[in-house]
């Protein structure tokens, strides 16, 4: 079983416009969450972040019709959908369009974790309950965290994959960089908990939300926070 619950908002950001997009949607066994930034500085960032989702949305519904249950099948249909989406940004747009990407997949007490930039997704085990992240930036350093891979303004785009097994449950969080610096590791800890323990996942994303405005919010925030049980 899988519950789920995410947002998307324009947060304190001076430019006025939400360059994140979020998909996610589950069949009860099989969950897909995905969470996009169009890179800041770049020109029109919301349509390179929509158009992730979109294709990854593509992709989900080519898992469902064929009924594909295998993870690292599911994984090579999302990065296929990625590529393509890579490159008809790049014919469009050249260089001047670009997002970061992150993307859980969620079968039978596995999952896969597929991303490119800065967006980040943590877990807490069910066995364990250890809390981790799952994703490591891809930044030139932690200081100006200059982005070094995403969609739609590199060449190749590598798209960095962690597959890992799960017993019981476990929580997940999927956010923006509009989350996690808006808010210390204990909170995000505390929310994964949330959603781990009691399967909270809107209070989860509801209390994150509040306490990265009461910092400023200053960029856009998105967040998914997803529960499974095996």
């Amino acid at each position: 079983m899988i519950s789920s619950y995410g947002f998307s908002e324009i947060g304190n950001s001076k430019k006025n416009i939400n360059q994140d997009a979020i998909f996610y949607n589950d069949n009860g066994v099989t969950g897909i969450f995905v969470v996009s930034d169009g890179v800041g500085g770049m020109k029109s960032g919301e349509v390179a972040s929509s158009k992730v989702c979109e294709k990854i949305e593509t992709a989900w519904s080519t898992v469902n019709s064929n009924e594909i249950s295998d993870i690292k099948e599911i994984v090579s249909v999302i990065k296929e959908k990625l590529t393509e989406c890579h490159e008809e940004i790049l014919s469009e747009y050249g260089n001047e369009c670009g997002a970061t990407v992150v993307v859980l997949v969620i079968s039978i007490g596995q999952c896969a974790v597929i991303w490119a930039g800065d967006s980040r997704c943590y877990m807490m085990n069910g066995k364990s309950g250890i809390f981790t992240a799952l994703t490591k930036d891809d930044v030139e350093n932690e200081k100006d965290s200059k982005i070094t891979n995403a969609i739609g303004f590199f060449s190749t785009p590598m798209f960095n994959t962690t597959y890992l097994d799960y017993e019981g449950k476990a929580s997940f969080l999927l956010m923006s960089d509009g989350i996690y610096k808006y808010v210390d590791k204990e909170s995000i800890s505390d929310a994964a908990r949330l959603s781990f323990v009691y399967g909270k996942v809107q209070k989860a994303c509801e209390n994150l939300k509040n306490e990265a405005y009461k910092n400023g919010a200053g960029d856009n925030l998105s967040l998914i926070a997803v529960a499974a049980l095996v």
